[in-house]
Parts: structure tokens; C-alpha cells; sequence
């Protein structure tokens, strides 16, 4: 994603939870998916830390859902404008900055909020959201660390 080296794990049942790990940033997912009209939309969890080289140079810790542009792992990060499946998720991980901004995309590339989002003293960054009148196409907690720049 944006030319970052992303670990992805896939959301493969309708609801769940799921942990993944680059270095100290562990995001975690519980989740709830409905699909519409049968769809197959794939989706994973996504988490970077790291150096970001790609038009510029600075640090960033990033957890985020997202739907895959096909149905292999290799099509997660990729371009998606489109989603039809609606999923209600409580997205967290324990940041290394305090600077982290919350991101949520609907179908059409409508921009949502969040229905809460909690950051604690400690790092611990958890945003949730449930509902959505369209598809997901991408939930993100995206941690810049300045400092490291």
C-alpha cells in the first residue's frame, strides 16, 4: 500500500477476531462482516512500521482494514473504489506516537467517521464502527512518528 511493505492477514469467516504484528506494532481486529447478494469480497488486516520511501521519506505505524481488489492475498493493498460488504469492527493497536489519525471509506470513496475512537495515555489507539449504509472499503489508524523522521 503507497508503496509500503504491508503484513496481511485475511478476514476468512464472518466474524472474528485477528492480531497481527510488524516489530513492536500489534494491531488487533474483532470483527462482524455481512455480505450482500453472496458476494466473495476478500478483506484483511494490514499492519506497516516502518520507514515510508515512496514520494518522500518519513516514519509510520499503521494498522488497517481493508478490502482486497481480488480473490488472492496478493490483490490486498491494492486500488479499490467499490465494496459491498458491510462490516462492523473495533479496530486497536498500542502506537508508538501520539500522533494518529483515524481513516474510514465507504463505497464510492465516501468519506465516514468513526463511531468512537479512544486514545489512552499509554499508546493504545481504538477506533469502532458499525452500521454503515454502504460497503467497507477501508478503516485505518495511521500513526505518524515524527520524531524519527
Amino acid at each position: 500500500m503507497a508503496g509500503d511493505l504491508f503484513f496481511f492477514a485475511l478476514l476468512l469467516d464472518s466474524e472474528g477476531q485477528l492480531t497481527l504484528c510488524d516489530g513492536l506494532l500489534c494491531c488487533h481486529l474483532q470483527y462482524q462482516r455481512s455480505t450482500q447478494g453472496g458476494n466473495t469480497e476478500l478483506y484483511a488486516l494490514g499492519v506497516f512500521a516502518g520507514s515510508h520511501t515512496f514520494a518522500g521519506h518519513f516514519t509510520l505505524q499503521v494498522c488497517a482494514l481493508v478490502r482486497c481488489s481480488g480473490s488472492e492475498v496478493s490483490s490486498c493493498g491494492k486500488g479499490v473504489e467499490e465494496a459491498e460488504s458491510r462490516v462492523d469492527f473495533r479496530l486497536e493497536g498500542k502506537f508508538g506516537t501520539r500522533y494518529v489519525y483515524p481513516s474510514l471509506l465507504g463505497s464510492g470513496m465516501v468519506v465516514d467517521g468513526p463511531d468512537r475512537i479512544e486514545k489512552t495515555k499509554d499508546g493504545r489507539v481504538t477506533m469502532e464502527h458499525s452500521g454503515m449504509s454502504v460497503g467497507l472499503v477501508t478503516a485505518c489508524l495511521y500513526g505518524r512518528v515524527y520524531d524519527q523522521d
